[in-house]
């Protein structure tokens, strides 16, 4: 009877690896951020001979190219199942001892072109976001993924002495937008819109009784959890109020969280409407809020847990309900484990 088990498939350079890798690999780590940090890889392999550490030693910068496939997971006639990684430069190695090991590790947000590894003043005069993200991806040699119908304009955007990649998170951050470098590729989205997708999984605390829903694939806590939530800094409301000048008119709005209780967050910023200043005011109150009810989860590996996808949590009291993961952590070695984060969605803003 085959055993089940997770194949790496690696191409270094673009070359084929996987072969000459394999008898040498101890495990291999990928962490899947949905925002505002580097997808991150590390791969260990056992150097007794120490050819990692001289002749097969990897160059720094090079690009690795990393796919999991699972065999025999579900039953030995399952079809394999693949979860590419995507690409990643190596920007560390390490040797050690003893036993003698060597681990690699990656990113996947390059140094060696202009996202981050430059910095550079100039500056947007009244453009829009879109245009601002699509000329830095261009530069970087990028492209640029834009998932969301929001594109604010600019007045002025003015970059000085800073990366690319800092610049354009710290715009997208004030715009109430996220972040993320995968393959090549900026992506710019909206969490709003991910938290609002139907949940397709649900996480199962073991010994709970529950009645199965067409659709819906069930999954079991491992060997642990940890959830929690807080008050301190939590706004049931957000009040924004600006003063448009000497001869015009204030404008204001309070946007209330369904259900909310509590205190009201105060805001004054410019706006140009009171429409805007409500979409203004539900973007703050999400940026304070959106960390109440948090936590982690330890669960067998599994390609479907990834940042972005949303998720029911069944079984545990109070803290049933949606959320969304927020980091993914795939680690193959003596076994395979996914650990994630969650936050609990929001409803409406």
């Amino acid at each position: 009877m085959e055993a089940r088990r997770i194949l790496t498939i690696i191409k270094y350079n673009n070359k084929d690896i996987s072969a000459d890798i394999s008898k040498y690999l101890k495990s291999i780590s990928y962490t899947d951020n949905l925002s505002g940090e580097a997808d991150d890889l590390q791969i260990t392999l056992e150097d007794k001979a120490g050819l990692w550490q001289s002749t097969w030693m990897p160059e720094k910068g090079a690009l690795l190219d990393v796919m999991l496939q699972q065999k025999y997971w579900q039953t030995l006639s399952a079809l394999p199942q693949s979860l590419r990684l995507g690409l990643f430069e190596i920007d560390e190695i390490t040797s050690s001892g003893y036993p003698s090991e060597v681990q690699i590790k990656a990113v996947s947000v390059p140094d060696n072109n202009t996202l981050r590894g430059t910095e550079r003043s100039r500056s947007w005069e009244k453009a829009k976001l879109q245009v601002i993200a699509n000329d830095i991806a261009s530069a970087a040699g990028m492209s640029l993924f834009w998932d969301t119908e929001e594109n604010p304009v600019l007045d002025r955007a003015e970059q000085t002495e800073q990366s690319d990649l800092s610049f354009l998170y710290a715009i997208c951050k004030d715009k109430g937008l996220a972040l993320k470098i995968s393959d090549k590729k900026i992506i710019i989205f909206d969490e709003a819109k991910y938290e609002a997708e139907k949940a397709k999984i649900t996480i199962v605390k073991p010994g709970t009784v529950y009645k199965k829903e067409s659709g819906m694939k069930y999954l079991f806590v491992g060997t642990g959890y940890s959830l929690r939530t807080k008050i301190r800094d939590i706004y049931a409301a957000c009040r924004v109020s600006y003063q448009q000048g000497s001869s015009k008119s204030n404008i204001e709005t309070t946007y209330t969280a369904a259900g909310k209780k509590g205190k009201t967050l105060q805001v004054n910023e410019q706006v140009e409407s009171v429409a805007e200043a409500l979409n203004l005011a539900k973007k703050r109150l999400r940026e304070k809020n959106k960390d109440e009810v948090t936590g982690s989860l330890n669960m067998l590996g599994n390609f479907v847990l990834l940042s972005g996808v949303t998720v029911n949590l069944l079984g545990f009291g109070a803290f049933d309900d949606k959320y969304l993961i927020t980091r993914a952590s795939h680690d193959i070695g003596s076994g395979y484990t996914t650990n994630i984060d969650v936050r609990r969605c929001l409803n409406g803003y």
